[in-house]
């Protein structure tokens, strides 16, 4: 059995002991196999580098090493060569996961890192007596074929070496014991990581509160670029809204707009995540495929020279940034001129990163969309406290009048005077309900995400001849003039006529509200090379200044006397931009307070290729 006294620390006063504590899951293995199969002493070790540490170890046996004496659990802590297990494994006899030291065959002896136990079994009464030299080895490899563990067993408590039957248990254990090891390594792995991010992840806690893409490389770049001996660094990643953040720390003089090998980097960082590999660029290489490369690698070997001549580096390590089967970015990292080149092993490290990294990407972004999110359901709450406020408001009126006056037309004789001019009231009423559902009918169906016009062509000048037919009654009885001017050629846009038209009534209607009787409105276009300006002036009330950047705002009702009528319910000038915007148009006002006011529907011409 394997053992090296590893230098600890003095026992403390009063101590009994100062060993290292045992692996609890590896303790309770080495305890089965010497309780439960019968052998008086069990350790297993995991490797360190060119060393095994024994990181488990059972049994109340004592034996021999070039140290002096030592018990079975003296040993835990203790390391020793790899190579001495290496040779024991070609000396050994295969027994599926346990191998076999014969002592006929163990040529190491009581050397430095190997324990005999102390017994006097040189001479064997049978061939299968348990020699002092007999080893039983269980190796551990992990995925890679790499050798990271044994179990090592020594002096069963019968004497006598194992037949088959303690053979298959033993095998169990081995197989046991290698899952736990490997656990263990991956534990110690991970903890080894999280320990080297601390210190980023202490500026990513600094960068909560800003949350975006970007201020977390602000925070972070310095410490990334400490961390992995960088002069520099910049960052290329998808964010959150399927766009793309580009940071540069601060000195590189860097712009992926402005650099063609930049948009070359980006093209094959998803090469380089789907490979799993870095690539690293360095002048000299540049330099020697200048001079005698074929002419498409000189051409591109130039470009990445003055590309480093313009972020001030000499050699540039890229690390694809991802997450799982996603490639998210690239992280570049930058070394001026007299530091040392970007090595394969830099790169490694370098990649492990480049995997944190863009859970940090999708962590930040995620916290990005949930803050947006936050902000659209805070809006929306607001506008749906506002639409229900609104809405309580606009309707009890009109609903209290039309019950009063229902009430009062029971009591009236029918044709009379009084009956005529309730059942007008009534009327007026219910076309006043009527106006403010469409308009919260609009107001939802524009507001709905998957909700598109329907394109057709729209000729302007008769659908405005059309509105103002529907509007001339109104007008007179208002005693308000009206008036048109449109060409008589056709003024072709592409839209929805439904939505265009929808949206100049508001116009027209909101006119009507605002103008004084005896006051004039007028309905006429403006056509320019690219554009049609539908307009609806008039010389009513006005907007105050102070609120004419409010009145596009969803349930905004202003301060300005409503004269023709009561006011809506605050959504015409929200729908004619709605339909501005979905016709990729605008909307423009101009007011001054009595004098009166003008807005305009401006919408693209159509042409042949519109559809």
């Amino acid at each position: 059995m394997t053992s090296t006294p590893s230098e600890g620390p003095d026992v403390p006063d009063g101590a009994s002991e100062a060993y290292p504590t045992p692996d609890p899951g590896l303790q309770l293995i080495a305890e089965g196999v010497s309780e439960l199969v019968g052998f008086g002493a069990a350790v297993i070790n995991i490797r360190r580098g060119d060393e095994f540490e024994i990181v488990a170890a059972y049994g109340d046996e004592t034996g021999q090493t070039v140290d002096g004496e030592m018990t079975v659990a003296e040993m835990l802590g203790t390391r020793f060569p790899v190579s001495v297990v290496t040779d024991l494994l070609d000396m050994s006899v295969d027994w599926g996961d346990i191998k076999f030291v014969p002592h006929e065959q163990n040529t190491i002896g009581q050397v430095e890192g190997y324990w005999v136990p102390d017994t006097d079994e040189n001479v064997l009464k049978d061939a299968q007596d348990w020699h002092r030299l007999d080893e039983l080895l269980a190796p551990f490899y992990d995925e890679n074929g790499e050798l990271v563990g044994v179990l090592s067993i020594d002096r069963p408590t019968n004497g006598r070496r194992p037949g088959r039957r303690q053979q298959r248990i033993l095998n169990r254990f081995a197989r046991q014991a290698r899952r736990a090891v490997l656990l263990t390594l991956q534990r110690e792995y991970l903890e080894e990581r999280a320990n080297n991010l601390i210190e980023a992840q202490s500026f990513l806690r600094e960068a909560n509160s800003q949350l975006g893409l970007t201020e977390v490389l602000e925070a972070t770049q310095e410490a990334m670029s400490r961390g992995l001996d960088a002069d520099g660094l910049y960052v290329q990643a998808k964010d959150g809204d399927g766009g793309t953040v580009a940071y540069a720390s601060p000195g590189v003089r860097w712009n992926r707009k402005e650099h063609a090998l930049a948009g070359a980097q980006s093209y094959q960082s998803t090469r380089l995540w789907d490979e799993g590999e870095h690539a690293i660029v360095d002048r000299d290489l540049l330099q020697q495929r200048i001079r005698g490369g074929d002419p498409e690698r000189r051409k591109y070997a130039k470009i990445g020279l003055e590309f480093l001549d313009a972020v001030g580096a000499d050699s540039l390590l890229i690390v694809p940034i991802g997450v799982e089967t996603t490639a998210l970015g690239h992280l570049v990292l930058l070394r001026g001129a007299g530091r040392p080149q970007w090595t394969n092993t830099e790169g490694r490290l370098a990649m492990e990163f480049g995997r944190d990294f863009g859970r940090i990407v999708l962590t930040s972004n995620a916290y990005t969309q949930e803050r947006d999110l936050a902000q659209r359901l805070a809006t929306a709450d607001r506008v749906h406290s506002r639409l229900i406020e609104s809405v309580a408001q606009e309707l009890h009126n009109p609903l209290i009048a039309l019950t009063t006056g229902i009430d009062a037309l029971r009591h009236e004789d029918r044709g009379s005077s009084t009956w005529f001019q309730q059942v007008g009231n009534l009327i007026s009423r219910s076309d006043q309900l009527v106006a403010m559902v469409d308009d919260l009918l609009l107001f939802s169906r524009f507001s709905d995400p998957s909700s598109r016009p329907t394109l057709t062509y729209v000729d302007l000048a008769p659908l405005l001849r059309e509105i103002f037919e529907q509007r001339t009654y109104e007008s007179e009885k208002r005693g308000i003039e009206v008036s048109i001017d449109v060409p008589a050629h056709s003024i072709q846009v592409l839209g929805d006529r439904s939505e265009i038209k929808a949206a100049v009534l508001r116009l027209v209607d909101n006119a009507l509200v605002y103008t004084h009787r005896g006051g004039h409105v007028r309905l006429y276009i403006v056509e320019s090379a690219s554009e049609a300006a539908i307009s609806v002036t008039d010389n009513g009330v006005g907007i105050p200044s102070a609120e004419q950047l409010q009145v596009f705002t969803e349930f905004y009702r202003g301060t300005s006397q409503a004269i023709g009528g009561r006011k809506g319910v605050g959504l015409g000038l929200s729908i004619v931009d709605r339909v501005a915007r979905r016709h990729n148009g605008r909307v423009t006002l101009r007011s001054e307070p009595g004098t009166g006011t003008r807005v305009s529907l401006v919408l693209p011409l159509a042409n042949d290729t519109s559809i």
